[in-house]
């Protein structure tokens, strides 16, 4: 017990010394949405004027916001893998950040293997076994609750064939980014075929979507999520945070 109270403190100690990011953008009414999905919708149904206390009814996607995607997701032969039997580890551990938003990508365009590497060389990062890979386009500027919602909901860029394979062959944990699908280029709502998901999910590695403040975190971070227990969920909204000692 005495070990295990050390370690605890040490833990403590570690959490209390970093710096926390917050990486989900707002739930708000009229917020983007995957276009095939339901809005968003939060309503004050229970007010303190009426009910003399205060409780809004939120109406939502599974796929709202920050979240993640489970394998069944896009796998119709993996229905046993759900958001609900994902271990409660799946979605912390060590981080590591690509910026490839000074590339410029227009929508429906691909970032590449090359592309990966040399944001890794950039950075002086090497991505590993067990890493959980955010990858920055600076597509978050693009959101908005404005009628043009659909600029950064219907289109975004991607991450070619080469990319998935890499990542798979270095068995990372999960891969996110700030597009509405990871990995998926897409123009106007119409979504070229997708080697993310169809590679990576396969293999029980995680995808993470609409993650907000990617600029603001240093090349190697601790990242922590946690997915809400929905029973035969394709995925949930999380809210992922890192930690930083830079």
């Amino acid at each position: 017990m005495v070990g295990e109270n050390v370690n605890i403190q040490e833990l403590n100690t570690l959490f209390s010394k970093a710096k926390f990011i917050d990486l989900s953008p707002l739930l708000e009414n009229d917020m983007p949405r995957f276009p095939t999905h339901p809005p968003f919708v939060v309503n004050p149904t229970v007010t303190h004027e009426h009910d003399g206390y205060y409780c809004q009814t939120v109406f939502m996607a599974e796929h709202t916001g920050a979240h993640v995607d489970a394998p069944y997701h896009v796998h119709i032969k993996l229905k046993e893998k759900t958001v609900e039997t994902l271990p409660l580890n799946a979605l912390l551990g060590h981080g590591i950040v690509l910026d490839l938003s000074k590339l410029n990508l227009a929508a429906g365009e691909f970032a590449t293997l090359d592309d990966i590497k040399r944001a890794e060389k950039v950075t002086n990062v090497e991505i590993k076994e067990g890493d959980i890979v955010l990858v920055n386009f600076g597509w978050m500027k693009y959101r908005t609750t404005k009628g043009d919602w659909k600029k950064y909901a219907g289109n975004s860029p991607g991450l070619d064939k080469s990319v998935a394979e890499y990542l798979l062959a270095k068995k990372i944990k999960a891969l996110g980014s700030d597009t509405i699908a990871c990995g998926t280029a897409s123009i106007n709502c119409e979504s070229k075929f997708c080697w993310i998901h169809e590679l990576l999910l396969s293999n029980d590695i995680y995808l993470l979507e609409c993650l907000a403040n990617l600029e603001q975190l240093p090349a190697e971070i601790f990242f922590m999520a946690l997915p809400l227990k929905i029973k035969n969920g394709s995925g949930s909204p999380i809210r992922p945070v890192a930690l930083s000692y830079d």
